[in-house]
């Protein structure tokens, strides 16, 4: 049985972390080292998992996510380092599924299925229908990313790639990491035996500033647009977007008739696009 050291990113997450915690320490799959990366919380996060048989490892101000798991690949004594994010909860035999998945030495990563615990709301139902973090209900090998939120990586493949890029600081950065490992050569594995429940709850600002920035961070990195023009004309590029958005959420909550997120459809279009446009007016005026 292969060692594995796991990580959960912390910001602020004393409501969650008991919860995510008590489901690592019932995993079937006996995990060597565990490691609670606190990135500035100003809650009771850390007093919390002080209550349990983890190393806490303490940023001083907020990193972002990317800096936070680059910490623990850094940290990590052992070379299969699973990520578990901090509202989420494992189910029993999630490291056992993920783990029976590395046979290949090519094969730098598997991740496991996410699904809502909340899903009652407005805004939560949305985030589950139009952010769902999973590739549905059948394994699969490379499938278009591994989420974040949930995985175990070979510690050599994640290195030879160059570590997460920290600029993506909380978003995007699960996606740029795979694309790099696929062109790199390595596989990932996505199987969805691999459970976790997510236990966020959304307003619909929330989910809606969280929908828009993943598209900030998947058009407008600064390592991809360098210059004033070039980031003004991806900009403008995102915002027409938005109109064949609209049209695949809303024929897809008509087809599912999820009719009371039809509104919601329609609010977050004009959400965004202001969110887009008070950022060009600081970036460019």
């Amino acid at each position: 049985m292969e060692k594995v050291s796991l990580y959960i990113p912390c910001y602020n997450a004393e409501r969650y972390i008991k919860e995510c915690l008590d489901s690592v320490m019932n995993q079937s799959y006996k995990i060597d080292e565990i490691m609670v990366i606190d990135d500035g919380s100003t809650d009771r996060t850390v007093d919390i998992a002080k209550n349990y048989p983890a190393k806490i490892i303490k940023n001083r101000e907020n990193k972002g996510l990317a800096a936070c798991r680059n910490i623990a690949f850094r940290e990590a004594k052992n070379e299969f380092v699973a990520a578990l994010d901090a509202d989420c909860v494992a189910s029993p035999e999630w490291l056992a599924q993920l783990m029976q998945r590395f046979v290949n030495d090519d094969i730098a990563g598997v991740g496991g299925i996410l699904i809502e615990r909340h899903t009652t709301s407005r805004a939560d139902k949305w985030r589950s229908v139009h952010m769902a973090q999973q590739w549905g209900p059948e394994l699969l090998e490379n499938p278009p990313f591994l989420y974040g939120n949930n995985n175990v990586f070979n510690k050599y493949c994640i290195k030879a790639v160059g570590l997460y890029n920290e600029n993506f600081r909380t978003n995007y950065e699960d996606v740029d990491l795979s694309v790099r490992l696929y062109k790199s050569g390595f596989r990932l594995i996505y199987n969805p035996e691999a459970l976790v429940e997510h236990l966020r709850r959304d307003t619909i600002r929330s989910a809606l500033e969280t929908y828009w920035h993943w598209k900030y961070y998947k058009y407008m990195h600064p390592n991809y647009i360098n210059k004033l023009s070039q980031r003004m004309i991806m900009r403008l590029r995102s915002i027409a977007e938005y109109d064949g958005i609209f049209k695949d959420f809303f024929m897809q909550d008509l087809r599912e008739r999820n009719y009371k997120l039809l509104l919601l459809d329609f609010i977050c279009v004009f959400y965004c696009l202001w969110l887009d446009l008070r950022e060009i007016a600081k970036e460019f005026f």
